[in-house]
């Protein structure tokens, strides 16, 4: 859509683009005239033509405009631009919500969760008393910016993204018919069944967003809307202060309740949500991370150069580790691709001149077969007509819809399969592609067994599957010993274990390790697996 750079909408010239989104493209626009900038977001042309789109795109729009607050970011207009609408919203510069948990995977420090939870409860207390649910509530949609200098916090949270918006009074807000309202990993139980929906729902998405603030972890596995279904309901989740002890003993129940899967076992507004975490602010004093996120919020605000308009569509400079997508073909680890970070998209096929050639005996992959981006944290995959097929998991994409690759997902063509990891860059110009033997680990490791078949597996870059049947790397012959039971493999210089929803579970000493979550394993005590002790050795 850079055909749109140059135009001017309302004295506005459309300069650059500053993110993408699912469904519209953002730019940064400057009024020469009164010397200010504005955001103007146009949808994308494949959406234009879909059924309920403009209403959708509509509905964004004057939810925003009638929520008069200021943790609400302003629509300036809404029009027609060639054969395509767009917003023009206040440009907001800033961090996004996921970003700070991206940075803080140990847990943010938890003065700043609590301002930032505080605001976003109070702006979602103001909009559900207007009658109005978001409804599409994560970490993406919340941007932090730097406060008025009167205020008593010195940094803002904003809440972004009303297109999912319902009435309170019942009334739905127009939605492409045979999608799925929301984002997985955030919705409320009822709402991934498609049942009525209540102030308690943004509630749930809300306290497992509060969840991972506090923690640096999800609470769930979840993947897509089947997973969200599975576990949404059970209420099963590892609480809290069990990944960060010190938390407050009140604040752990209080992320509980939020996330009670009954309605009725949930807080009933978000002002009691509010209330509940207000008492909390007496135990913090400023600390050295408040001041430092202020700071850089600072910093980062002057100049306007490049900055964030929507949280899930921004674009980063560089970070100390690479996201790659590393390439196996039957198991064996192939290549190892950095992500582009301006967003450019690799191609991935069997052609010569593709961006990620896979050019198997099977001749599984088309010439060209799909598309994968970098844009802000956010991976995005888009299937190009391909002949067999892309499939995330078991899921195949719809040809040319792009979908979002989280990273615990693969992406499977045949024999090869695409996986999600980071990579520490050694300089900048890390080297595009790169050979598998040039990541960075050293030293070796060999997983012992005296059970196991065979008794001692060497670790290398491929990850080792611990199981009950024939095909994985060390087969266990004991009843509590799952199918498929975990994971062991290197990165960088750590050791992950990895358990796979198994039955009887995964345990590092007397710790039972949650379930599909990389947790470190040093090797100074043994895993246990069943009734097998495993040892890691140099």
């Amino acid at each position: 859509m850079d055909e749109f750079i140059g135009q001017v909408i309302n004295n506005f010239e459309l300069q650059e683009i500053v993110g993408r989104g699912g469904m519209g493209v953002v730019y940064r626009a400057w009024h020469a005239e009164l010397e200010r900038y504005a955001a103007v977001k146009i949808m994308r042309p494949e959406w234009v033509d879909q059924p309920d789109s403009y209403e959708r795109f509509l509905q964004e729009a004057r939810t925003a405009s009638h929520l008069d607050h200021a943790n609400v970011v302003k629509v300036l207009n809404f029009g027609r631009i060639a054969n395509s609408y767009y917003i023009m919203m206040d440009f907001i510069e800033g961090v996004s919500l996921r970003q700070l948990i991206v940075e803080n995977p140990n847990g943010m420090p938890l003065e700043e969760v609590i301002n930032i939870f505080i605001q976003i409860a109070d702006v979602l207390a103001y909009a559900h008393q207007e009658g109005l649910l978001h409804r599409d509530l994560k970490p993406d949609n919340i941007l932090i910016t730097e406060n008025s200098a009167e205020a008593a916090y010195p940094i803002r949270a904003m809440v972004t993204d009303f297109g999912l918006v319902k009435m309170g009074n019942g009334a739905l807000a127009h939605t492409q018919e045979g999608l799925s309202l929301g984002t997985p990993a955030y919705m409320s139980p009822e709402q991934c069944k498609g049942q009525e929906v209540d102030k308690r729902t943004d509630i749930y998405a809300l306290g497992v967003m509060l969840y991972e603030a506090l923690t640096g972890k999800r609470p769930y596995p979840i993947r897509n809307l089947f997973d969200a279904i599975k576990f949404h309901g059970t209420g099963n989740f590892t609480p809290p202060r069990a990944h960060v002890p010190t938390l407050p003993m009140k604040l752990n129940l209080l992320v509980r309740q939020m996330m009670a899967p009954d309605l009725d076992g949930r807080p009933a507004t978000m002002l009691e949500v509010a209330e509940k975490l207000r008492p909390f602010l007496p135990q913090i004093t400023p600390s050295i991370h408040t001041s430092q996120l202020a700071e850089r919020l600072a910093s980062e605000i002057q100049p306007p150069t490049a900055p964030l308009v929507e949280t899930e569509e921004k674009t980063p400079s560089a970070p100390p580790e690479q996201l790659c997508v590393l390439v196996t073909y039957k198991g064996q680890i192939e290549k190892i691709y950095p992500l582009p970070l301006n967003g450019r998209e690799l191609i991935v096929g069997r052609q010569q001149g593709s961006d990620i050639i896979l050019d198997g005996p099977e001749r599984y992959v088309s010439k060209q077969h799909c598309a994968i981006a970098l844009r802000g944290e956010t991976v995005y995959i888009r299937d190009l007509n391909s002949t067999n097929g892309t499939f995330l998991d078991t899921t195949r994409l719809v040809p040319q819809v792009e979908r979002v690759w989280e990273r615990q997902s693969d992406v499977n063509l045949g024999a090869f399969k695409l996986s999600i990891q980071l990579q520490r860059q050694s300089d900048k110009d890390m080297p595009l592609p790169v050979d598998a033997g040039d990541t960075i680990i050293q030293g070796r490791y060999t997983l012992a067994c005296v059970d196991g078949l065979p008794a001692r597996v060497a670790l290398h870059e491929a990850p080792v599957i611990i199981g009950r049947i024939p095909g994985c790397d060390m087969v266990l012959n004991n009843t509590r010993v799952s199918k498929r039971h975990c994971r062991i493999e290197r990165m960088g210089n750590s050791i992950l274990v990895t358990d796979l929803g198994s039955t009887n579970g995964t345990y590092l000493g007397d710790q039972r390790l949650p379930a599909n979550t990389p947790i470190e394993w040093h090797g100074d005590i043994p895993l246990r697996v069943g009734i097998s002790n495993l040892l890691l050795e140099r």
